[in-house]
């Protein structure tokens, strides 16, 4: 069996960092999960660390300062090298609090089996490999996620050659060959709480504002923004957008024993209908002021097949259903091969 590992930096995490356990012990086993502890001292944190010790994730409590979180691209990338040193692992899997691994094929996967095969599949491969789609959850509209394409990167043993802050640039022994792999994070960044936002948002400034050098100078940028607009405004920016809504990701978090009213919020501004969703999503998108919203079966390989100017697309070709959603949909372009029609559910209006 290949052998993954996951590393992982926090502080203070007492909604996430439970839950992240538990989403990834389930495909690696707890043993194969590291936790770089950066200074916390919320009890609740420090409870969740000792239990979960005892079960076999690692906890590491020496990187506890703000310039360890500053450089804690180094930092896990010393722990890899040293699993390399170790022969421990197949793989390594660097994650941030509020990612959870799944898989996004010609379906959204949240199988253990089906995550843990993907890495047999790639053990061959000699490259750096990219992890760049994710799935964020909306504000306020719980089983609702924007799929979006953000660099991040995974390594085989014996590759690594460095790692930023962000694992936006991954860097391995193979600098001129990339592969893409079948994996999506599930950003769960949008916390029911925005004070919350806030508070973490404030914490990962507290470091720059102290003096620290900044890995890039463009670091920390968007956490500005959270000061700069209100809880409502926030919510509202994500309204227009059309998403995927996807209720199976709350089910398996029920299946792990994890509330998800706890990461999604119980939002019910938007309709969460009890579909029979075999592929695991279907494209949605509010109309008529919200009042209105469609849903639309998606089939991957379909909508390539059918489109070959988005499969040759640098950008939509990593994840043709950001094209159907941003303009695919209103061009009129057929989503899946049986042509089903849409669902369509109208909301009565607040007075």
């Amino acid at each position: 069996m290949t052998r993954v590992r996951c590393v992982m930096m926090q502080k203070n995490e007492a909604t996430l960092l439970e839950p992240w356990i538990l989403w990834h012990a389930a495909i690696f086993g707890f043993s194969n999960l590291t936790v770089i502890d950066n200074g916390s001292t919320d009890p609740a944190v420090l409870d969740i660390q000792t239990r979960y010790e005892v079960k076999g994730v690692r906890i590491v409590r020496d990187h506890a300062s703000p310039t360890d979180f500053l450089h804690k691209g180094d930092v896990i990338a010393g722990i890899i090298r040293q699993w390399d040193v170790e022969n421990a692992c197949d793989f390594a899997v660097p994650l941030d609090c509020d990612e959870f691994l799944t898989v996004f094929l010609d379906q959204l996967s949240l199988d253990p089996e089906v995550i843990r095969r993907q890495f047999d599949y790639l053990i061959q491969e000699n490259a750096t490999f990219i992890t760049d789609r994710l799935l964020l959850n909306v504000p306020e509209a719980p089983d609702y996620y924007l799929p979006q394409i953000v660099r991040r990167g995974l390594f085989r043993a014996q590759t690594i050659v460095g790692l930023d802050r962000g694992f936006h640039n991954p860097q391995s022994i193979y600098p001129k060959r990339y592969v893409r792999t079948p994996f999506v994070h599930l950003h769960l960044h949008n916390r029911p709480d925005y004070e919350e936002i806030r508070r973490f948002a404030r914490q990962k400034l507290a470091a720059a504002e102290r003096g620290e050098t900044l890995e890039h100078p463009q670091d920390g940028t968007h956490l500005h923004f959270y000061f700069q607009t209100g809880a409502a405004d926030f919510a509202a920016g994500y309204r227009p957008v059309p998403n995927i809504y996807a209720p199976v990701i709350a089910n398996r978090l029920r299946e792990l024993g994890i509330d998800p009213d706890i990461l999604l919020g119980t939002g019910d501004t938007i309709p969460r209908p009890p579909l029979n969703i075999p592929p695991g999503f279907v494209a949605h998108r509010a109309r008529e002021d919200r009042q209105q919203h469609e849903y639309r079966v998606f089939d991957p390989v379909f909508y390539v097949q059918n489109n070959p100017d988005v499969a040759q697309d640098a950008y939509y070709g990593i994840w043709p259903i950001i094209h159907y959603l941003t303009c695919g949909w209103d061009e009129g372009r057929e989503s899946d091969p049986g042509n089903v029609p849409p669902l369509i559910l109208q909301m009565d209006k607040v007075t």
